[in-house]
């Protein structure tokens, strides 16, 4: 591996060392490190065992990739978390022309140790049979990791904020973990020739999601007709192009209405619903009750501020 990236308490990541790619560090923290993953290969291809030394959260942007480990094929690409336990033999093989990419957030393993008592009812961490799993992201999740990623970019948040959106990332994470089933709906050729097409409709929905996107916007920049699009959407996703749109929104609401003293009508025009009915209705469907008990009940004093980078 060409490039390093240790710090200091922490093991070297291992999850795709020893395949030809770049990874850099992104950010660090006092538990955590977040690594940009990029493949290099061009070729499908398995790689050499490596051991995984290190307990990581790894969402996988562009690309297909099966996560080999013990008796299971982690069939991952965009839309997937691979979760991985430290201690444990893997290998990966290639799976699709485009090179893969991920963002892994790393953990110290003194805080996996702590990780293991908080979750221990979880089955993943005391069956030593599930070495890794892989679950698919929702709308909430992908935004936490969209906004991770342009809070690093833009360097617009403390510390603090940071961790706190890593904290939000795991708990959704392993509230979701279930033991791997492969999504027989995305076969081979669905993913071969329309995987670009669901990671360039995310991209734009993530850019956009403040803007009045249409089903048409989305499909012209995806170079599809509507009605395709929509049912390829639907499938790689569980949920509709609307929905995830929406869930992208009222995640950005939640975030402000928790950490900062804007207005709840002015939080809901910046995440993209044109009235204040529409948002007020929106949120206390999802939450069950309205934005303004929402901030009531769960606003972080540590983290107010005035106002919210864009």
């Amino acid at each position: 591996m060409p490039v390093e990236y240790a710090l200091a308490g922490f093991v070297k990541a291992s999850i795709f060392i020893g395949m030809d790619a770049d990874i850099h560090l992104l950010y660090g923290s006092g538990f955590y490190r977040i690594l940009n993953f990029k493949c290099r290969c061009r070729d499908c291809c398995t790689s050499g065992p490596e051991y995984s030394k290190s307990f990581s959260i790894s969402f996988v942007r562009k690309g297909n990739f099966i996560f080999n480990v013990f008796r299971h094929a982690l069939d991952s690409y965009t839309g997937c978390v691979l979760v991985t336990k430290p201690g444990y033999e893997r290998t990966v093989t290639h799976a699709h022309s485009i090179p893969d990419e991920c963002t892994i957030l790393d953990f110290k393993n003194d805080f996996y140790a702590a990780l293991k008592q908080q979750y221990a009812g979880v089955k993943f961490f005391t069956d030593e049979d599930l070495h890794s799993t892989l679950i698919k992201t929702t709308a909430e999740t992908e935004w936490l990791h969209f906004s991770l990623l342009q809070h690093i970019q833009h360097q617009t948040e403390s510390r603090l904020y940071m961790d706190t959106i890593v904290m939000q990332i795991i708990r959704r994470v392993l509230e979701h973990l279930t033991v791997y089933k492969p999504d027989e709906r995305v076969h081979a050729q669905l993913k071969k020739n329309h995987l670009t097409t669901i990671e360039r409709a995310k991209e734009y929905m993530m850019q956009q999601f403040t803007s009045d996107i249409s089903l048409t916007d989305l499909s012209k920049h995806c170079h599809i007709s509507p009605f395709h699009f929509s049912r390829i959407f639907s499938t790689f996703t569980r949920t509709s192009p609307h929905r995830f749109l929406l869930g992208l929104r009222l995640k950005h609401a939640e975030m402000l209405l928790q950490h900062t003293r804007l207005p709840v009508g002015d939080i809901g025009f910046s995440s993209g619903f044109n009235s204040i009915e529409h948002f007020s209705a929106a949120f206390k469907s999802r939450y069950t009750c309205s934005p303004a008990k929402f901030r009531e009940l769960h606003q972080g004093h540590l983290l107010i501020k005035d106002h919210y980078p864009e």
